[in-house]
């Protein structure tokens, strides 16, 4: 089954391909253009679930389009993910105060740029994430917003719970903080933020998890992944 349609505007071959390959080993219809006027034309014809749009391109800037997908009716809700080498800090708030959902920097994490499409996806209300999880001796059920670890139901508050269900999610795979700090807590993405919410929220989790906290594993200098 397909997950959703996503437009990837790159002009960097090598990129586009790698995007397309991740993307499509992920159940995406992820097709490419490598021009502002071929996206506009494609966005015309058939506009997709969601955008991955590159800032530099050889007819223009990328967040001249996304401020026309935000003034167009018909477009102002796709969901935009910025993709560019551009890495100053007003690089990035120009992206995000023209209506751009989420920023990334190349050389990217191919596994976190699914991650946030995924998050993205699911924010939109376009995803498809399942009603529960389980791996490694924790189980999740997202409606009712209850776990159980080792067989038997612990109490989380909100963040613990939201921090839980993209780390198992996301099994075996490494999250940045940068990406817990936006999709769990809702920092914009691209602010150079220093906080220790996730390390107090992280140690209240394992006290409560128990043994199966011993999954949950530190990357020092990358983020967190449970190991499933």
């Amino acid at each position: 089954m397909i997950k959703a349609q996503i437009l990837v505007v790159e002009d960097q071959a090598a990129t586009a391909d790698l995007i397309l390959e991740v993307l499509r080993a992920e159940g995406y219809d992820a097709q490419t253009v490598d021009t502002l006027d071929k996206a506009r034309a494609r966005l015309k014809k058939a506009p997709p679930e969601l955008l991955i749009l590159d800032r530099n391109l050889p007819d223009g800037d990328g967040v001249d389009l996304l401020a026309e997908i935000r003034a167009e009716e018909r477009l102002a809700a796709t969901p935009v993910i910025i993709l560019t080498a551009q890495k100053d800090v007003a690089d990035k708030v120009q992206g995000l105060r023209v209506g751009a959902d989420d920023y990334v920097a190349k050389p990217f994490n191919t596994e976190e740029l699914v991650a946030r499409v995924e998050a993205l996806l699911r924010r939109s209300g376009r995803g498809d994430e399942p009603p529960a999880l389980e791996a490694g001796g924790v189980k999740l059920d997202r409606e009712a917003r209850k776990v159980w670890a080792g067989g038997k139901e612990v109490a989380l508050s909100a963040k613990e719970f939201d921090l839980l269900w993209f780390l198992v999610y996301r099994k075996n795979r490494v999250l940045t903080r940068d990406f817990l700090l936006q999709h769990v807590w809702g920092y914009d993405a691209g602010v150079d933020l220093t906080t220790k919410v996730i390390d107090v929220t992280l140690s209240h989790l394992r006290q409560k998890l128990g043994a199966p906290a011993e999954r949950i594993v530190a990357v020092r200098g990358f983020g967190y992944r449970f190991d499933a």
